[in-house]
């Protein structure tokens, strides 16, 4: 019997993001002392998390989130693949990355991805709901590769334990687990600003970035304006709690102080002393409603649509005429709503020109009259064109009849159904419409 399609109230599973809240890559710059197995609690806002990982290779950390975000981005850019595998060379991984070019970066690359193939973790988020009087939880068991194969340059006298690199050009074979793949057609791994990334330069402040952009999202998927956390609890959120007090504390406020630099932080602080202390987070950028709406409309998930939005609120309009003319002349996206995603972080690439952006100290200002904001489309139209898409022809006569007299409710629950990875959204859909499509 098939799952009823998830409804718009039901918490969206975000891999990324639990990958992320889960402190499994951890801001340290050296490998973390617990690198084969650890078990951690923390709480952020009103949610607890427990944590239990376990690493065949060692913990990722530091700069390895880099590399998940370059093989993630070389998957999106092979078209997303039905059987979730990609083959590249350790010279593309590279080129998405922020290190120059060397022998040893190589080296990192491949001790990156053993890591990343290796690793997998369960994360039990629990909290107390006022409306139902009771405390609800989710557990979700995940990992991010099935499979990993690499061509190794072997050097020293023993060739079969000798030390071992990448060639720059040699292939690279993976695969990620469906799930997470899934979750990179969803556009949801774009939730992260590559051109921050790019200029915060230094591991930790990237990893810090991550870290605070995934609990920023608040439990009905929308942007927090502030955090504030226990240094205790922070610390195993950031993948830290083995760290000494004060040798944690110096990473944090150089990686701090380039968020602020960068605009992403309007303020940040800690009071009190030692673990028993606070740190304190006023973020410089706020969503936009009416451009959420917009994004919302077309398929992207609330925490994508909020954070574009807060990001780049001057894009997403430019960004979604682009998408709509390619539509218009015939063009046929694996993943609309990912497509959608890369239109407003890559401007150039899909041939918009918008004024620079200057870093943003506060909320987003309100736009001028003048430039009034579209009206969110029919989200008939939206799912009738999502159906033409995934079925390659138009729905019957039958089903559109039925789309034209859905109501609100059957409109969210069909939008869901759509986008599901699997083929099951087929059944899912005409369980829904009540017709054959």
């Amino acid at each position: 019997m098939l799952d009823p399609p998830r409804t718009n109230t039901e918490p969206i599973r975000v891999n990324e993001l639990d990958l992320t809240r889960a402190g499994i890559i951890s801001v340290q710059k050296v490998m973390p002392s617990e690198s084969a197995s650890w078990q951690t609690e923390y709480v952020i806002g009103d949610v607890q998390h427990q944590v239990q990982g376990h690493a065949v290779y060692g913990r990722p950390y530091g700069s390895d989130a880099d590399v998940l975000l370059a093989i993630q981005t070389l998957f999106f850019m092979a078209g997303c693949p039905e059987d979730n595998s990609i083959s590249f060379t350790p010279s593309a991984v590279l080129k998405l990355m922020i290190n120059a070019p060397s022998g040893r970066e190589y080296t990192r690359i491949r001790e990156a991805l053993l890591r990343l193939s290796g690793v997998k973790w369960k994360l039990t988020r629990t909290r107390w709901d006022a409306k139902k009087n009771k405390l609800i939880g989710k557990t979700n068991v995940s990992g991010l590769l099935s499979s990993l194969e690499l061509v190794d340059d072997v050097s020293g006298s023993d060739k079969a334990f000798g030390e071992r690199t990448l060639n720059e050009q040699a292939v690279i074979q993976l695969t990620f687990t469906p799930d997470f793949a899934a979750t990179i057609r969803d556009g949801l791994f774009q939730i992260l600003d590559g051109e921050l990334l790019s200029r915060l330069g230094q591991p930790s402040a990237r990893s810090l970035y991550r870290v605070l952009q995934a609990h920023r999202i608040q439990t009905d998927d929308t942007l927090s304006h502030e955090l504030s956390v226990s240094a205790n609890d922070w610390l195993r959120a950031c993948g830290m709690e083995s760290d000494r007090f004060d040798n944690a504390k110096r990473t944090l406020d150089a990686a701090q102080t380039r968020l602020l630099d960068e605009g992403y932080l309007k303020n940040a602080s800690f009071t009190g002393r030692g673990k028993a202390g606070t740190f304190q987070y006023t973020f410089a950028s706020a969503p936009e409603p009416k451009l959420v709406d917009l994004l919302l409309a077309r398929g992207v998930t609330r925490p994508v649509a909020e954070t574009l939005s807060a990001d780049h609120p001057d894009r997403v309009q430019p960004a979604i005429r682009s998408v709509d003319e390619r539509l218009t002349s015939g063009w046929k996206p694996r993943s609309l709503p990912a497509s959608l995603v890369d239109a407003v972080r890559n401007p150039a690439k899909w041939g918009y020109a918008v004024a620079p952006e200057k870093v943003r100290k506060g909320p987003a200002k309100t736009r001028p009259d003048s430039d009034p904001l579209p009206e969110p489309p029919d989200p008939r139209e939206v799912i009738l064109s999502s159906l033409k898409l995934k079925l390659k022809r138009a729905p019957s006569p039958m089903a559109q009849e039925a789309l034209a007299d859905l109501s609100p409710a059957g409109l969210g629950l069909l939008r869901s159904a759509l986008m599901k990875p699997t083929p099951e959204y087929l059944a899912l859909a005409e369980q829904v419409l009540g017709s054959p499509l």
